[in-house]
């Protein structure tokens, strides 16, 4: 058992010690006499990384709330509900022209067209929301990836013909990017 008067010793010695080995290995007390220095530059370090990160939460909170707000609106908006109505409507009948073996062309001539062109703009708009981070990924996929499937995946064809089309090549890329990204997340 160490006694008090022991314990203390060793302390001391210990003390000593390390001075002495700072001696030794050649730190000079001018080095000593930066530290101060070094800790005001390690605790504004510090605060510029929490800076750093409060910014990015703030972003990533707007993100959300952007995200949110597009889809009440679309949600609440009684002309992007006709909109969507229009635009089941119209993927039925896109649907029959194709299996009739029906022209692309023929089908773009008709009011069909314009309603699913009108709400693959919506999509697109929310592709490009997402892919610019302006819109919160996984908020828009939470609350839209059905949705999304479900407009990409019934009007494929018609999208592959638009894009061949003169000036149309960029159509509809940032909804493809979303569509394809979210199903691959899925999978």
């Amino acid at each position: 058992m160490i006694a008090a008067k022991e314990l203390q010793i060793v302390k001391e010695l210990g003390s000593v010690c390390i001075l002495y080995a700072l001696v030794l290995l050649g730190i000079k007390m001018d080095i000593v006499g930066t530290i101060p220095q070094w800790i005001t530059a390690a605790v504004a370090f510090l605060a510029l990384v929490a800076a750093y990160r409060s910014i990015e939460s703030q972003r990533e909170i707007a993100r959300k709330r952007a995200a949110m707000d597009f889809f009440t609106k679309t949600d609440m908006d009684s002309h992007t509900l006709a909109q969507h109505r229009s635009f089941k409507m119209a993927c039925e009948k896109l649907g029959e022209h194709l299996r009739e073996n029906k022209s692309l062309e023929d089908f773009s001539k008709t009011d069909e067209y314009d309603s699913i062109r009108d709400y693959l703009n919506l999509h697109e708009l929310m592709g490009v929301g997402i892919n610019r981070k302006v819109f919160d990924d996984f908020v828009c996929e939470d609350f839209w990836a059905g949705e999304l499937y479900r407009a990409y995946r019934d009007t494929k064809p018609l999208i592959e013909w638009i894009q061949k089309q003169p000036d149309e090549a960029e159509t509809y890329v940032e909804l493809i990017k979303v569509a394809t990204r979210w199903q691959a997340r899925d999978s």
